[in-house]
């Protein structure tokens, strides 16, 4: 008799995180029988957290869908029968074209995020499908928009810090980031600089388990962020502690800068952050002087009124003290815009039709309910790598709106979650190991291979053959 052969193949967690870990599938008797972090991959270093350890499982769970469905009970209800792949796609397009028809394209509206990051059948994977047929836009501005227009216009379309140098930086400060548990891989490797004599500095309003593990913990006021970040500048400023050659040869706006700063002293943020005048001069004097100093950016930093210009001015400072000169030295935000793919060609943004409208995924319970948007009511949505019952904010209104009567909805999923279960259609969706992909991160500058090691259970098929 033959001895079951243990199989390897490479995997990349698709969830949405900046770590994206590197993964090994093992697979034997074609079952995937455990996941492991890949040891060998030079940032995340065989480490996973806990929502992937147990991948098998969730592959193998008795929940999980295998066959397309159609709704038979009411919205909500979770009542469905089995039907066949065939009478699924007509079911849709039949109903797509009927409503395109009468209401014409922009009246389907496709919803996804990133419940799958992957390059092919991750949030993006279907836009060409989308904007081809003319449907609305859906804008995803769930997350990061705030902070990555803020920086964007302040640095540009650079990956700034890259997360592996903070290996060479003395001075590092996480700022509104909990990366003990949210970004591990990085911490192990400000963990590695600490040994090396690093000093860490949290900034977070909240006592998490970073800052407990910082050096120096300082906690402003909520939603103050900014106005700690300007008494910085202020007090580097004043102690004439600029790089002056690099703000004359690589910036713009110093002078600008400089005037407005000039009412932001550390007196002023203190009574603002509840941030000792002390503390915000010595902060200013360290990050200037102790080089190469670097700054970890969370994006928790734009949840807040005015974010976006918060980002904007603790992104000035490496500029003003000449952190950027050294290999360690910077800022890091999203190192995903230093990847080398093109959006564009994966989303064909020119299939777009000429005065296509726009909808917020924030507001989409608004626009369900014909508060917004009105001129073209949305007849139809597809969702798919996401679940906006739970995402979105004004729940009570999209449940609302997903229980209208005259609208068809149809959710790709593994599943039924808070969404599906009010879709009119509801098709079973592959994952993991059973389907190849580029997985991209938005926290390192790896981009990591998933490689199909087995075919997904019972009728289940990945998103670029269901589109």
């Amino acid at each position: 008799m033959l001895k079951s052969v243990i199989k390897k193949g490479f995997g990349g967690c698709p969830h949405d995180c900046p770590d994206t870990c590197a993964m090994i599938y093992e697979i034997k008797d074609n079952k995937l029988i455990s996941v492991k972090g890949n040891k060998d991959h030079p940032y995340t270093r065989g480490g996973l957290c806990v929502k992937v350890k147990d991948f098998d499982k969730k592959h193998y769970h008795p929940d999980r869908l295998l066959y397309p469905l159609k709704r038979v009970g009411a919205k909500g209800e979770k009542k469905f029968e089995r039907i066949k792949w065939p009478e699924a796609i007509k079911t849709i397009t039949d109903k797509w074209k009927e409503i395109i028809k009468e209401y014409g394209p922009q009246a389907i509206v496709p919803y996804s995020y990133l419940g799958n990051q992957g390059l092919v059948h991750g949030l993006n994977g279907a836009d060409a499908f989308f904007n081809k047929m003319g449907a609305t836009v859906c804008e995803r501005t769930f997350c990061g928009e705030g902070s990555c227009t803020a920086y964007l216009s302040t640095v540009g379309p650079t990956a700034g810090l890259d997360v592996e140098s903070y290996i060479h930086s003395k001075y590092i400060v996480i700022w509104a980031c909990n990366s003990v548990s949210t970004n591990l891989h990085h911490w192990a490797v400000i963990k590695d600089a600490k040994k090396k004599g690093a000093k860490v500095v949290v900034i977070d309003s909240y006592k998490s388990r970073t800052a407990k593990a910082a050096d120096w913990h300082i906690s402003p006021k909520p939603g103050t962020d900014g106005a700690l970040a300007m008494g910085v500048i202020n007090s580097i400023i004043e102690q004439g502690l600029t790089d002056d050659e690099y703000i004359k040869n690589y910036t713009n706006g110093f002078s600008e800068l400089s005037e407005h700063a000039k009412s932001k002293t550390p007196d002023w943020a203190s009574k603002i952050t509840g941030v000792k005048a002390e503390d915000i001069k010595k902060l200013a004097f360290e990050l200037a002087t102790v080089q190469p100093a670097a700054i970890r950016m969370g994006v928790a930093l734009e949840r807040h009124y005015g974010g976006g210009q918060t980002i904007r001015a603790v992104t000035c400072i490496p500029a003003l003290t000449g952190a950027w000169r050294h290999v360690g030295g910077g800022i890091t935000q999203f190192p995903v815009w230093e990847h080398p793919y093109k959006f564009d060609v994966i989303c064909r943004p020119d299939f777009i039709p000429e005065n296509t409208r726009v909808i917020n995924a924030l507001q989409i319970g608004r626009a369900l309910l014909g508060e917004t948007h009105s001129d073209i009511p949305i007849k139809s949505m597809m969702c798919w790598n996401a679940n906006p019952v739970t995402q979105s904010p004004e729940t009570e209104k999209i449940v609302k709106g997903l229980k209208r009567e005259d609208l068809f909805l149809v959710s790709a999923e593994h599943f039924i979650s808070d969404t599906a279960s009010y879709a009119d259609i509801v098709l079973p969706a592959a994952m993991g190991a059973e389907l190849e992909d580029m997985i991209l991160s938005w926290g390192h500058l790896y981009l990591t291979y998933n490689e199909k090691c087995l075919d997904p259970p019972g009728e289940a098929l990945p998103n670029n053959k269901i589109f």
